[in-house]
């Protein structure tokens, strides 16, 4: 599973005020964003990795110094980042043999190299390599690894380092929002075609090959890639799978650990088979719960109801008997509801964005819920996916990670419906039952067991209410990774506190720079929200305009009550013109100009100004060009068509 495409971008607008003010100049220009991608619930089968497998043998390959240059990828724009490519053994059991390009980015240690920091944002098959390049410039500022390269990377089957494709993009669109509880034997005929296309596919352009895709050799492609960089020891910050991979990597070269930073845990192995099927659909079961307890009780909630529950189950019940369409004739069906609905799950500052879409779709708009699914499943705005949930089965029994069928498939069905009687509804006995999977394309690979023995300290996060990766994976793997490692408790909602929680942020930035531990049972509350500043009433509104609330716009933009304070206004006005009113309007109200800033988004608009107090305002305005790129495009359909949208942003400091 993945969780939807994120800017950090109140971060970035903040980082180039205050780079301006203190230069007088524009400030740096930063486009960056953040995903919190996440797991599917397995567990290991097969063999397990031998116990002499801890490093490289005599016939580990090895590279030569990394070759960095400009980046020519759409994605890397920050003319600080400097990319390289680095060639891999698909198979290390035959080091001579068939290549495979390693895709990297790098945001360089800008002050006296300490050495670098390895990245992985989870998936398995989440792209490093966008992450950083989007968005490393961001995070080595804000957690201090000013002496550090940022170092990102597809892993192998990942977009551009050899990216799984089993089946093209039309295939894929087609067999997107299946009807999965099939009326009608052309329902159920579409179901069957999706998977024996995908299988069907993947054994013809890969045969015997796709175990070579797998956790363990990506561990040992990291490995090269330190040698490439020239360092005996590397420092690592995983999120969701990343964790496991990073754990992966620990125990094959405990010696080269540096320090590790893995944000919410997930440790599959070892799991029963209960545990394999329950973990996740309770969790999401229990951020559902949380959700519309939310709606209920906060009156602003778009989606309000004494039974907030119940009224989903109604639009879902009603989406599956008559599914919506958008503008160009794609359905809209509960499939879709419940892919939309798990990916606002991921994150707290998403409740207010699926909301907004619920009740939109009730009124015969389902625009919005499509947008959320889409950008939860990688799909691009040209109708293009990304690798990942082509290369994440892949990466998975490649793993030796796969659900077993149950011995008691009848009392596993009852376990599911008792615990997640809303998001397991659907699952039948033919789910616990079918022993096909991983065995139709091919035999699983090996499973690493965690067991670190290293001296390279290790922080483990765990949520209490994450849903995708539930805090009993963050106390297994901490007990796993041995006396060097301490798990930190973040007890609130979301998976993945990057950025997020400035408590986890400062603790995960101490042990990446500074080789520093918290102490053990550390908890980190969530943060608060920001509170209205004293001259928010002292705003000028300018003719025209009106105050509305376009939740899908704030969350594209990173822009969350705990990391600021906004207002979003629509206007009439052209993209300049907007900006040229208000900053007219502001400094005739006393505000000081800090000019403007070259955001890389095409349509945008971004000044920052000094309060009389000396606060930072932050004035975005996003035409509708904005909301036509790839960064913006998931906020499009709850964009009104001809307005431009203007972002008021207190930014404390």
């Amino acid at each position: 599973m993945r969780a939807g495409t994120r800017l950090f971008f109140v971060t970035s607008i903040s980082l180039a005020m205050v780079a301006a003010a203190c230069s007088s100049g524009s400030g740096v220009t930063v486009t960056d964003r953040t995903t919190a991608t996440t797991d599917t619930t397995g567990d290991t089968t097969g063999d397990t990795v031998a116990p002499d497998s801890t490093g490289p043998n005599d016939t580990t390959p090895t590279v030569g110094s990394l070759d960095w240059g400009p980046c020519t990828d759409e994605l890397a724009t920050a003319a600080v980042l400097e990319c390289a490519t680095m060639s891999v053994p698909l198979d290390y059991g035959d080091p001579t043999g068939t290549k495979l390009d390693i895709a990297l980015v790098r945001a360089p240690a800008t002050k006296d190299r300490k050495g670098a920091i390895l990245f992985n944002p989870g998936g398995p098959g989440g792209s490093g390599f966008a992450f950083i390049a989007q968005s490393g410039v961001t995070i080595q500022t804000e957690m201090g690894l000013d002496a550090f390269d940022l170092v990102g990377f597809d892993p192998r089957g990942v977009d551009r380092s050899g990216g799984i494709e089993c089946v093209d993009d039309a295939f894929q669109d087609k067999h997107l929002y299946l009807d999965d509880t099939p009326d009608t034997p052309e329902e159920q005929a579409l179901l069957d075609e999706a998977d024996q296309g995908f299988v069907d596919g993947c054994k013809k352009n890969y045969g015997d090959t796709l175990v070579d895709y797998s956790t363990e050799n990506t561990a040992r492609d990291m490995d090269l890639i330190r040698e490439g960089l020239g360092d005996d020891q590397i420092s690592y910050l995983g999120i969701s799978y990343g964790t496991y991979l990073g754990a992966v990597y620990a125990t094959l070269f405990p010696d080269r650990v540096r320090s590790m930073a893995l944000d919410s845990a997930y440790e599959p192995n070892g799991d029963t088979i209960d545990e394999q099927y329950l973990t996740q659909i309770v969790g999401f079961e229990g951020a559902f719960n949380d959700w519309a307890s939310w709606c209920h009780e906060d009156l602003t909630c778009p989606f309000h109801a004494e039974d907030v529950g119940s009224r989903w189950d109604a639009l879902r019940q009603q989406l599956d008997d008559h599914p919506l369409t958008d503008a160009n004739g794609r359905p809209i069906n509960q499939s879709t509801l419940d892919v939309a609905t798990s990916a606002a799950l991921y994150s707290e500052s998403d409740w207010p964005v699926l909301a907004d879409a619920l009740v939109k779709a009730e009124q015969g708009d389902g625009a919005q819920v499509l947008a959320l699914a889409d950008n939860y499943k990688g799909r691009k705005a040209d109708g293009t996916f990304d690798s990942l949930f082509q290369a994440i089965g892949i990466i998975e029994c490649a793993s030796g990670i796969e659900q077993q069928p149950s011995p008691d498939p009848e009392g596993l069905l009852a376990k599911i419906h008792e615990q997640a009687p809303r998001l397991g509804r659907d699952v039948t006995l033919k789910d616990l039952t079918d022993t096909s999977g991983c065995s139709d394309l091919m035999t699983p690979g090996k499973v690493v067991n965690v067991d670190y023995k290293g001296d390279g300290p290790v922080v483990v996060v765990g949520g209490t209410n994450d849903p995708a990766t539930p805090i009993r994976w963050a106390n297994e793997m901490t007990a796993e990774l041995g006396p060097n490692a301490t798990m930190v408790t973040f007890t609130g909602e979301g998976h993945g506190q990057l950025l997020t929680s400035k408590c986890v942020t400062d603790i995960e930035a101490a042990v990446l720079v500074d080789r520093k531990l918290p102490d053990a049972g550390k908890v980190c509350d969530p943060d608060p929200p920001v509170a209205r500043p004293s001259w928010w009433d002292g705003l000028p509104t300018l003719p025209g305009e009106t105050a509305v609330s376009l939740p899908a716009v704030n969350a594209a933009l990173g822009v969350s009550d705990t990391i600021a304070y906004g207002e979003t206004r629509l206007t009439n006005l052209g993209l300049q013109e907007a900006g040229d009113a208000w900053e007219a309007a502001l400094t005739a109200a006393g505000f000081q100009s800090l000019g403007g800033n070259d955001l890389g988004i095409d349509g945008t608009n971004e000044r920052g100004f000094f309060a009389p107090n000396g606060d930072l305002l932050a004035v975005v305005v996003l035409a509708q060009a904005a909301f036509d790129t790839e960064a913006l495009n998931s906020a499009k359909a709850s964009v009104p068509p001809g307005k431009t949208v203007v972002l008021l942003i207190f930014l404390p400091q």
